[in-house]
Parts: C-alpha cells; sequence; structure tokens
C-alpha cells in the first residue's frame, strides 16, 4: 500500500492539460485567422469588393474576440497553479504594491482635481451671479424708495395719478441709466394681492419685458420680506416636465414703505448677461435644468423662450477641453424661488469651465504656473523612488518568508463550514505563528460573537416595532375648534416612550383631553398605550364623565396590567357651550390653568386620584372613592395646560429639577401668546434650564387657549 502522501502534495493541484484547438474559441480562432491571413494575402493584389471587405472585418473582428477568450481560458485554468506558491503570491503582491498605489494616487490627484475644478469654477459663477443680483437689487431698492415719497406725499399711502406719472419716470430714468450695461433690464411697479378688490394691473413699467408679461400683482410673501434671487422660466405654452428649454431670470422685488406696493426688477439670464459672466469669472454657462423634489415644490414660471443660452444640461462644444472634457465642463446647483408662494426648487445650471481659464483666472502669472509644474514634477519622481524601493525590499522579504499558509487556509476554510472546534497546529513562533494563534482564540469567540449579534439584532427589531406603534398611536395634529387653539409636544427620551396623549371629538362644542404615563419603555409599554387608546376610544362616546370613564377604563385594565405596571393619566372634558371644564387625575400630574377670573394668576389644580392598573386587594374600589371630579368655568383668554412630569422634572447636571412651579410662571408670563407660542416658550425654558445633561424622560404637553370665538 503506498504511504499517505504529506498535506503540502495532497493539496498541491494537479496539472492542467488544455488543448486549445479542442476548444470552442481555439476553433474559431484557427478558422478566423486562416481567413484573415488570405483576405490579406488577395488584398496585397487587388482592391476587395465591398462584401468580402466587410467579410474581412468579420473575421478580424472573430479573430479578436477569440484570442482574448482563449486568455482568459488559460488565466482561469493555469491559475491556481501559478499561484499556488507561497513565494510567487508574494512576488506579484509586490509588484502590486509597486505599481497599483501610483494608478490609485493618480487617480485621487485626479478624482481631486475634478471636485476641486468643479467647486472653483462654481465659487466663480456663483460669486458674478451675486454680482449682478446685488446690481439688480440696488436698482429696486432705489426705485421703491423714491417711488415711497411720492406715496408718502400723498397721506394715505394710496398710489395716484400723479404718483404713478412720477413711478413711470422713475423707473425710465433707472432703466435709462443700465440699459447700457444690462441691456434686458425690467422694471415694473404693482399693487400687492389682496383677496378682495379690483383686479390687479400694472401701476407702471419700464423696459422691453420680452421674456415675459409684467407681474399685474406681488403676491403677500413678497410684500411681507421682498425678494431678491433667481427664478426658473420656461417657454410659453410648455410645463417644467415637457419642455427642455429652461431659463434663469434674476428678480429683484422690493415692497414699499406701506407694504401695499411692491417694485419688481427683471433680468434674464440671456446672452449679454452669460457673456458678461464669461468675461467677469472665466466659466460660461451653457445649459439650465430645473428638477422638483415633489409635486408641492417650487414650480417655474411660464415665459417666452430667451435666445443666446442652450436649453439642454450637455454643455456646447467648447475649447481647451482637458482629458475628454473631465476638466472642461460642470454641474452646480442653485436655488431659484416659486413667485407664486416663495417655495424653494432647485435648478442645475451647466458651465463650460476650461482648466486653463479658471487656472488663469486664479493665479495670471506665468512664473507662479512654471514653479507650480516644477513642484510637481518633483513629487512624482520622488513618488516613483518611494515605490521602486518599496517594491526591491518587498521582494526580498517575499524570499525569507516561510509558510504556515496552508494551515492558516485549511483552518479559515473549516471555520467557513461552521466548525469552530478546530485548532491551527502552530508549530512556529514568528508573527505567523502568532497570526495561528489569533485564529484559534478567533475561532472561539465568533460563536460568542454570533448569539451577541442575533440578541442584538432581536432588541432593535423589537425597538422598532415599538417606536412603530407608539408613533400610530400618537394624534398627526390637534383638531381645530372654533374658540380653542391648541399645541401639543411629545419628545421621547429614548427611541420609546411611555407617554400618550389623545383628543376625543365629543360633539361640535365638546372636546375630550387626555395625557398619560405608562410606567416602564420598550414593546410593553407601546402595547399598554394601545390597549388604553382602544378603551378610550370606546368609551369616551358612551360616558361624559371624566370619573365614571376613568373608573370603566381602570377596572378593564387591571385584569390585562402585570403587577409591576400602571398607568398615570387626566383626562379633562371641554364643553364650549356650558363654558367649563371638567377633568379627574388619575395619580398624574396637576393641571395648571391661568383664568382671567382669578385675574390672570395660576392656579394649580390637584383633585384626588390614584393610578391606574393596580391589581392589589380592593384597589379597584378604593380607585373610585378617591378619584374626584374637579369641574371648573373657563373664559376667554384662559390657558389650560396638560403635561407629564418630564416636564416638571427636567433635570440639570447638578440634579435640579424643573418643577412644577417653573412651569407655571412660564405659561402665566407668556399667556397673552396663543397655544403655539407658550409651548416653544416653555420648551426653550426647559432646554435652558437641562443644558447639556441627558434627557432622563419623555417630555409630553397639551396646551389650550380660549379665545374670543367661543361666543361668537
Amino acid at each position: 500500500m503506498a504511504p499517505d502522501p504529506s498535506p503540502r502534495h495532497r493539496l498541491a493541484p494537479a496539472p492542467v492539460q488544455l488543448n486549445p484547438f479542442r476548444t470552442l474559441p481555439g476553433r474559431l480562432f484557427l478558422l478566423s485567422a486562416v481567413s484573415l491571413a488570405l483576405l490579406l494575402v488577395v488584398q496585397l493584389f487587388t482592391v476587395l469588393p465591398g462584401p468580402v471587405e466587410a467579410f474581412r472585418k468579420v473575421v478580424s473582428l472573430g479573430t479578436i474576440v477569440s484570442v482574448l477568450w482563449l486568455l482568459a481560458l488559460y488565466i482561469v485554468a493555469y491559475r491556481h497553479e501559478f499561484l499556488w506558491r507561497v513565494r510567487r503570491k508574494l512576488i506579484l503582491s509586490y509588484v502590486f504594491l509597486g505599481f497599483v498605489p501610483v494608478v490609485l494616487v493618480a487617480l485621487f490627484v485626479l478624482a481631486g482635481g475634478f471636485i476641486l475644478h468643479g467647486n472653483i469654477a462654481g465659487h466663480l459663477f456663483r460669486e458674478g451671479l451675486d454680482d449682478i443680483v446685488a446690481d439688480v437689487q440696488l436698482v429696486a431698492a432705489t426705485s421703491a424708495a423714491e417711488i415711497a415719497e411720492f406715496t408718502a406725499a400723498g397721506g394715505d399711502g394710496v398710489l395716484g395719478q400723479a404718483a404713478q406719472v412720477a413711478a413711470v419716470a422713475i423707473l425710465n430714468r433707472k432703466f435709462t441709466l443700465l440699459a447700457g450695461e444690462y441691456g434686458g433690464l425690467s422694471l415694473a411697479l404693482v399693487a400687492v394681492e389682496e383677496d378682495e378688490g379690483p383686479p390687479a394691473t400694472v401701476l407702471a413699467k419700464a423696459g422691453d419685458w420680452k421674456h415675459m408679461p409684467p407681474p399685474d400683482h406681488a403676491p403677500e410673501w413678497v410684500a411681507d420680506r421682498g425678494f431678491r434671487g433667481l427664478l426658473a422660466m420656461v417657454p410659453e405654452g410648455l410645463s417644467a416636465e415637457d419642455s427642455d428649454a429652461e431659463r434663469l431670470l434674476i428678480r429683484s422685488a422690493v415692497p414699499l414703505a406701506n407694504r401695499k406696493y411692491v417694485v419688481v426688477v427683471d433680468l434674464p439670464v440671456d446672452t449679454d448677461v452669460s457673456s458678461r459672466l464669461d468675461l467677469k469669472t472665466n466659466v460660461r454657462m451653457t445649459g439650465v435644468g430645473v428638477s422638483a423634489a415633489d409635486d408641492d415644490d417650487a414650480q417655474p414660471v411660464t415665459g417666452k423662450l430667451l435666445p443666446g443660452v442652450d436649453s439642454a444640461m450637455e454643455p456646447t462644444q467648447g475649447e481647451g477641453r482637458d482629458w475628454g472634457g473631465m476638466f472642461q465642463r460642470t454641474v452646480i446647483r442653485a436655488d431659484f424661488t416659486d413667485w407664486r408662494n416663495g417655495r424653494v426648487g432647485e435648478a442645475r445650471i451647466a458651465l463650460d469651465a476650461p482648466l486653463s481659464k479658471v487656472y488663469r483666472r486664479l493665479s495670471p502669472t506665468s512664473a507662479e504656473e512654471d514653479q507650480i509644474i516644477l513642484l510637481l514634477a518633483l513629487l512624482g519622481s520622488l513618488l516613483l523612488i518611494v515605490q521602486g524601493v518599496a517594491l526591491f525590499f518587498g521582494v526580498g522579504l517575499g524570499r525569507q518568508i516561510t509558510s504556515a499558509i496552508h494551515e492558516l487556509s485549511v483552518g479559515t476554510e473549516r471555520v467557513q463550514q461552521g466548525d469552530f472546534t478546530y485548532r491551527i497546529k502552530n508549530e512556529s513562533h514568528d508573527q505567523l505563528g502568532a497570526l495561528g494563534d489569533q485564529h484559534n482564540l478567533m475561532s472561539a469567540s465568533i460563536e460568542h460573537l454570533l448569539h451577541v449579534q442575533r440578541e442584538k439584532q432581536r432588541l432593535d427589531d423589537e425597538l422598532r416595532i415599538a417606536h412603530e406603534i407608539q408613533t400610530s398611536l400618537l394624534p398627526d395634529r390637534p383638531p381645530t375648534y372654533a374658540g380653542l387653539t391648541i399645541a401639543d409636544l411629545c419628545v421621547p427620551a429614548r427611541e420609546v416612550g411611555g407617554d400618550y396623549y389623545d383628543f376625543f371629538e365629543l360633539g361640535p362644542r365638546q372636546l375630550g383631553v387626555l395625557v398619560a404615563d405608562v410606567s416602564g419603555k420598550g414593546t410593553s409599554a407601546a402595547l399598554y398605550m394601545a390597549e388604553l387608546k382602544g378603551l378610550m376610544l370606546a368609551l369616551s362616546h358612551e360616558e361624559r364623565s371624566p370619573k365614571k370613564l376613568l373608573t370603566r377604563v381602570n377596572h378593564l385594565l387591571a385584569d390585562h396590567l402585570d403587577n409591576r405596571s400602571f398607568i398615570t393619566m387626566t383626562y379633562g372634558v371641554i364643553d364650549l357651550d356650558a363654558r367649563t371644564l371638567t377633568h379627574a387625575r388619575a395619580g398624574h400630574t396637576p393641571l395648571i390653568v391661568v383664568s382671567r377670573r382669578c385675574k390672570d394668576k395660576v392656579e394649580v389644580i390637584v383633585p384626588n386620584g390614584m393610578v391606574l392598573g393596580l391589581r392589589l386587594p380592593g384597589a379597584a374600589d378604593r380607585f373610585e372613592s378617591l378619584l374626584e371630579e374637579h369641574t371648573m368655568p373657563i373664559d376667554p383668554g384662559d390657558v389650560i395646560v396638560f403635561y407629564t412630569d418630564g416636564i416638571t422634572e427636567a433635570m440639570n447636571v447638578n440634579g435640579d429639577l424643573f418643577s412644577d412651579e417653573s412651569l407655571a410662571r412660564v405659561v402665566c408670563s407668556h399667556r397673552t401668546l396663543d397655544a403655539a407660542g407658550i409651548r416653544e416658550r416653555v420648551l426653550r425654558d426647559v432646554h435652558a434650564f437641562v443644558g447639556e445633561a441627558e434627557p432622563h424622560d419623555d417630555m409630553t404637553m397639551v396646551i389650550v387657549k380660549v379665545d374670543q370665538e367661543m361666543w361668537q
């Protein structure tokens, strides 16, 4: 019986015998090469006819394909044998160490240069565009200031006939002064859009307004804050999706002091403006494209097609292209505004920015350019020297390394198959031996790591499910009631919290408000919240008394909550017809009320009550006897605050609590604001008090303010 071969001989690859002429690519090579050779000989003596010339091209392509195919077959067939020796692998790896880093560095330099070129070109273009926008803004501002003097002279702020004549003269004078510099400049004076009143018209205008008709009115948002920036235009009769000819329009709108009239100045980005930008920045605009994020985003306005700027995003052909246009073209993004509503969209501007022009713009002197080129040449030479030295020493080290790679390979395969009990036999005391020891340690710890990963995934899935459940429980927005303004707030301290609030529309003039805090966190709290929401939805329309409702809820919950869980809750019913607030508190935080009956003083109302869901002997009877229902009148201007202890027990780094008194003081001091304003002031004061301390509990709050519409 032959002796068992050594592990090295057992795992050595068998010799590969590849007969190329028995393969499909080999036969294709023979057929195409012979045919091509015959045709080349014939071509030496005569001109090949058209069909024969086409056949020659086909067999030439077949020859090339067959050669590449055979080369791929040889690489696959002999790769294992060629790379079996560790020494060959190391030498080959050091060859790549001497070549690949150079390629990567070159690619890195090209990529960095490409990004830097785009950023610099975009910066230059934006600077030039901002200067023109500033000029247009200056024209609009000065025109508005001059026209405002005539409206002020009238006394009532209305633009009379004389003021309109003066406005026309002012706009024409501005246009005449700047027509030589900005030929496409157009100016108009329009009224602010009003819900009621006669249709708006253009009160005065100057310039050609060839790009689009002047606006007959200004939207209300422009009257509030004015406008300077870009609009996007498409040709008349087309939409932004169908058009391939989007254009940019610089517009400045400055309201007069009375906010009734607005001076609108337009400057379409046409050939003159594009040429001016090119001369100033050495960057030429070649295309504009408009993209909207969604259906509600800004849309371009409709106007006439402007000449002189290519509409497609592909730049036009130009001189000075570098590397196929890599350092020739770039695309920047700029915001444009919807004139109707002030929403912002995004426009893409294609630029033709040859690297040579951009560089001359930044460094106009040739001496500096020569120094930079010399420095780059020195750095490149140094890089080649370093790579050559690394390759030399790498090949030398590869010849000195002894291999324990076989054992490492076998051990890796066993681990890959799931056998974590296999241990590498280590007889070496060098770094490869240390690698074998680490491999053994890795095998022993992989199972533990996999177990930890599965456990972590389970916890993450549980938190995700709990978060989705909790999000679905909370209302999307407060209800709208005539006579009430409502603001809500729910800020969980972790992924899943225990706070819950809700609104129940009990009638056209009755609203139920609920704020609760479920003990515990995670999925259990979210599930208890779901159960509580279902009970409240089912019982709130049956029981209008908060006390009776909470008593029934407690009776149903006590059989389902575990011994360690409970729920605190405050439930109130606001009756606008009776002008009352009736509420009950089940172990929850007090109710804060700022009432005009008490001369705007703060009332902290704390009726008796115990928590929901306690599974203790006699807890249900005790709950009903302790629960107290409180009714109080409400008047216009009253502020009612429902909240959880996450607000008042917010803790700073020193361990101090925000407290109920601080919350009441903030609400009282800002009682004249609406509900949303009071909410923001409370949240701001809590954050200022907490500072950099980590939140330890959820913060939930519902603010209800009674306004004058209650009695209208």
